[in-house]
């Protein structure tokens, strides 16, 4: 790549910060950086937080920012802080009218960044847009699958979500772009939490409404790492329990929805003896004031000292 591919920032064109986020990837940081370079898009403010990288990553990047963004920042965590710290430490950089978190092994189409900034800013009562993705391998190949064609059931659409995001998760995060007055008024990412996502546009949704624009716009990495393929996880677990603890509406148009999804998720904790459910539904049980928490909780004392903490 020549790096008389850059392209001056147009001043008339609003600011678009882009947060790339990267950790142990090595094999796929250029091909991302890449991508933001050869956006058709000119206003780009480009932040890189990586996040204690042990492979080789920082090498890369550095090398990369020499050769073709001279203007980008990048944090350099020395060590691994979990990813909603991470991108909390590029937040204080950010400048843009629009922003948005990447992660350093997906791809972005050229088009993604010019056409959802002409959406937002046309529909002025939006803040936040999300589209389709193509799914990839490991290798970079399509799996000849988009992301909604595999995720069915998660039946994208625009306008308030929040009860949407209550009920099930359906933005493909990498997608998005997002209004600056959003972090303005959420102020930062679940540092509790290791996914960002369902947590912050599950807050988002209660003051903000969604456009999904019907588009490729991102090639989504599927690898080990990537959260479609650990679902099923603790760690999964341990972080969805969370995100309705946190933000555990107590309206009630929408307590028992989140009391259902508490309770899915505290016994599919306790099937796994998970160390701290005791902890959790202890917790769960003052804000909820259900019995079932507190049951539960008593029952769950002895992983406490048989299993180890460490998720």
């Amino acid at each position: 790549m020549n790096s008389s591919k850059m392209h001056p920032i147009k001043i008339n064109q609003p600011l678009v910060t882009i947060i790339a986020v990267c950790y142990n990837q090595y094999e796929y940081v250029q091909d991302s950086l890449n991508s933001i370079l050869l956006q058709n898009y000119n206003s780009i403010q480009l932040i890189i937080a990586d996040d204690g990288s042990t492979d080789g990553s920082k090498i890369i990047i550095e090398q990369w920012i020499k050769d073709f963004s001279p203007d980008t920042i990048f944090i350099d965590n020395k060590v691994n802080l979990g990813l909603t710290k991470n991108i909390n430490t590029a937040l204080p950089y950010v400048k843009g009218d629009y922003f948005q978190v990447f992660g350093c092994d997906d791809i972005m189409m050229p088009h993604k960044i010019e056409k959802q900034v002409l959406l937002l800013s046309k529909n002025t009562e939006d803040a936040i847009i999300y589209s389709d993705m193509e799914l990839i391998n490991t290798k970079g190949n399509s799996l000849g699958q988009r992301y909604y064609e595999k995720h069915i059931y998660k039946n994208p659409t625009g306008g308030w979500l929040y009860e949407e995001l209550i009920d099930r998760f359906i933005i493909s995060a990498p997608s998005v772009l997002i209004k600056i007055a959003v972090l303005m008024d959420l102020k930062k990412y679940n540092e509790e939490l290791d996914y960002e996502d369902h947590d912050f546009f599950l807050r988002a949704s209660k003051k903000y409404k969604f456009i999904y624009m019907p588009e490729t716009t991102v090639a989504y990495r599927i690898s080990d790492n990537s959260l479609t393929g650990t679902n099923t996880s603790l760690k999964f677990l341990k972080n969805s329990f969370l995100i309705f603890y946190f933000n555990y509406d107590a309206n009630e148009a929408f307590a028992n929805a989140f009391q259902k999804k508490l309770i899915f998720y505290m016994k599919n904790l306790y099937k796994l003896k998970f160390s701290e459910c005791s902890t959790y539904f202890f917790k769960a049980f003052i804000k909820t004031r259900k019995n079932i928490f507190l049951k539960y909780g008593i029952a769950s004392v002895p992983f406490y000292f048989k299993k180890p903490k460490v998720v």
